[in-house]
């Protein structure tokens, strides 16, 4: 399998994104960029790198040749015994092309994607491949990996808009689709319009990143038109080397031009290193002369496999039985074997850190899992439609309601009708009804609130970085009752209702 280590985004190859998203021209100058998007370590002391080269237009420099690079790990210069252009037939990419198709893309929206997706797998190679990942509610492989462009053309041409956006399980399933290919390099481009709205997902965003990282691949992220989940679109291509792209129905076509560019421009570049593989994280640094700059980037890989050591593992009866179970043998001896186990892990230092590290993660993600749930049975009791703003699947709300939130402000409360909903929470100024300022701790779209059966329904809409309490406790699907605390970020509203107490329950 690739392992891949990636450095930064591709700064330029963005930049020209948001000049054509923007109708700007792409005449400024950038700086040109090295950035090495895989390294493959499987073979020590044989590297392969996967690197890319940009100008200051952000567009790719072909052609360079091999005595126009240098690799060093640390001081030991590496020996380069290949560069190939991906245009080579020999190096041939593996690209998952994953579209949204929930029901917000109906219309113009999906027709112009499914254009640009088109035109985009016309421009692979004719040893590359491309498998289609689409997603509403649902995630389906459309098309198995092909090269045969006939196939993924009548792929895209059958897709249909309907439904919610499950983008958490869509970036997993994609880069589980990249890991099952073998390919010398990989990619996942996927767009989308919307923010991850399922009911019934069992995946959380950050196990949907953590996916992504594992991958060994670039994600570029096409955030189409103005309600994207754009923060963590962002954070997905960061993790993972790529880059973020805002694109519309104008300019959506030279969006993915763009990216298949860069994928068609990419070097692979073979080292043999000299350092013995004792396992260590080493770091890769490429150099690439271009004209008269001299680039530079850098990556970390592992050199080998780790040499096996004589430290005893420990044994399974020094792990504490859950709380609540039984204990077999002595419990008490038991667990001061378990503390003195823990005790060893601590005083190694780094070794420690990792364990809290991953205990605190782990903790985490049991937190995000207990908050969705319950999800699928409330959200059945009450399904919600996924349009947000003040339109309800192109219909306006069919019940009235005197509910209203009270905010707590310093210079004096403020008073919002709910009506009969959707009531959009957030800081956007296009999509929300209730607008807070901009901060790191409200999301564009933050919570939502509708009015159904006669009773007032709040769905937290921030993902799991930001969070909506009730009454201090975490939140993703509540009925809300008269006197019921809610914040969101640093803002805290109090829920009233005159018929509160007159709505059956």
């Amino acid at each position: 399998m690739m392992h891949r280590t990636f450095r930064r985004v591709l700064p330029a190859l963005a930049a020209v994104a948001v000049a054509l998203s923007t109708g700007a021209s792409a005449r400024a100058q950038q700086v040109p960029t090295l950035t090495i998007n895989q390294i493959d370590a499987s073979k020590y002391p044989q590297l392969r790198a996967v690197a890319t080269v940009l100008d200051g237009n952000g567009v790719p420099v072909p052609g360079l040749k091999a005595d126009q690079f240098q690799a060093f790990d640390g001081e030991r210069r590496l020996t380069i015994s290949n560069v190939t252009s991906a245009q080579d037939a020999t190096v041939p990419l593996s690209v998952v092309v994953t579209i949204d198709v929930s029901g917000s893309m109906a219309g113009d929206p999906l027709s112009q994607a499914k254009l640009a997706a088109t035109s985009f797998v016309r421009q692979l190679g004719a040893s590359d491949r491309a498998t289609v990942v689409v997603f509403n509610d649902k995630v389906a492989t459309a098309v198995p990996f092909t090269n045969d462009q006939a196939v993924l053309t009548n792929g895209f041409a059958t897709l249909q808009a309907a439904g919610g956006t499950a983008l958490y399980e869509a970036v997993q399933a994609s880069a589980f689709a990249a890991r099952t290919t073998d390919s010398p390099r990989r990619a996942v481009v996927l767009l989308t319009d919307g923010q991850n709205d399922t009911q019934q997902s069992a995946v959380t965003g950050e196990q949907a990143l953590a996916a992504a990282r594992a991958a060994g691949v670039p994600m570029f992220t096409v955030g189409f038109g103005d309600q994207p989940d754009t923060a963590y679109l962002k954070s997905l291509a960061d993790a993972t080397g790529g880059a973020y792209l805002p694109a519309t129905t104008a300019t959506v076509g030279a969006v993915y031009s763009s990216i298949a560019a860069v994928l068609r421009d990419q070097y692979v570049i073979d080292l043999q290193a000299q350092a013995p593989a004792d396992g260590a994280t080493a770091q890769l640094r490429l150099q690439v002369s271009v004209a008269s700059a001299q680039l530079a980037a850098n990556a970390s890989y592992q050199r080998g496999a780790a040499p096996a050591t004589a430290t005893p593992q420990p044994s399974p009866t020094a792990v504490p039985p859950p709380a609540g179970s039984r204990a077999s043998g002595g419990g008490t001896s038991t667990a001061l074997v378990a503390l003195g186990a823990v005790g060893a892990v601590a005083a190694a230092g780094g070794g420690g850190v990792l364990v809290v590290t991953w205990w605190r993660r782990r903790r985490v993600v049991r937190r995000q899992t207990a908050v969705t749930a319950a999800n699928p049975v409330q959200a059945a009791a009450q399904p919600l439609p996924r349009q947000v703003g003040a339109i309800v699947d192109g219909e306006t709300a069919l019940e009235t309601g005197t509910g209203r939130l009270v905010e707590r402000r310093a210079e004096g409360n403020a008073v919002h009708q709910l009506g009969g909903g959707p009531v959009v929470i957030g800081s956007s100024r296009r999509s929300c009804t209730i607008i807070l300022p901009e901060s790191a701790h409200v999301a564009p779209e933050h919570a939502r609130i509708w009015l159904r059966g006669g009773r007032y329904l709040l769905h937290h809409a921030g993902g799991f970085r930001r969070r909506t309490l009730v009454n201090g406790r975490e939140a993703d699907w509540v009925r809300l009752e008269r006197g019921d605390e809610l914040q969101v970020g640093p803002h805290v509203f109090v829920f009233e209702d005159d018929e509160d107490e007159a709505t059956p329950s």
